[in-house]
């Protein structure tokens, strides 16, 4: 899903995370709740609440979603594209089956 705000109030849940691209140089406030944010090449992830605000200084990957549940303003932001990064999800979801499979894949006989 794409979207194209202005300073419009985007909610964001734990488990959908938000993938912004190209956000360089744009200001991420939370407007409530608490929010999970992780910047491509930084070591560090953030926890913003509400009030709070982060600059993303580089053009990388974003990825915010709410811990458990928040919403966000992107400040400076009134022409980028915004991508709802459901890819992940998917990807958490199959990597938990895996184990189950590895389970299945051990009690078939093989001649």
């Amino acid at each position: 899903m794409r979207m194209s705000l202005g300073n419009g109030v985007i909610q964001l849940a734990a488990g959908t995370p938000l993938a912004l691209r190209g956000a360089r140089n744009v200001e991420l406030e939370c407007t409530e709740g608490v929010v999970w944010l992780t910047l491509e090449g930084e070591p560090e992830d953030y926890l913003l609440a509400a009030g709070e605000r982060k600059r993303i200084e580089r053009g990388g990957l974003a990825l915010v979603e709410g811990n458990p549940a928040g919403a966000i303003r992107l400040l400076g932001a009134s022409s980028r594209a915004i991508r709802r990064s459901s890819g992940i999800k998917r990807l958490r979801d199959a990597l938990a089956r895996l184990p189950r499979f590895a389970k299945a894949l051990d009690s078939l006989k093989f001649s």
